[in-house]
């Protein structure tokens, strides 16, 4: 596998895991009588932090891997 391939997978991952923190806000707020936004934010809080931080590190990982096998095909040509 090489680097561009790698990245990409890190990028997906990262938008899987950015997705999973509103979905589960949403699944917190499932007994909720009324929808807002402000009711939305309050449930998004009870998402742990630790999931944001694995989001921005995959995103993280997944642009340097992507760049940097973008430009290893440049000077491979």
């Amino acid at each position: 596998m090489n680097k561009t391939h790698i990245g990409t997978s890190f990028l997906i991952i990262a938008s899987i895991l950015y997705a999973a923190r509103y979905i589960s806000g949403a699944m917190g707020a499932i007994g909720a009588t009324e929808w807002s936004k402000e009711e939305f934010t309050k449930h998004l809080s009870y998402v742990p932090d630790g999931l944001m931080i694995t989001t921005i590190i995959a995103l993280v990982l997944g642009i340097g891997f992507f760049v940097w096998g973008f430009i290893d095909s440049f000077q491979n040509k």
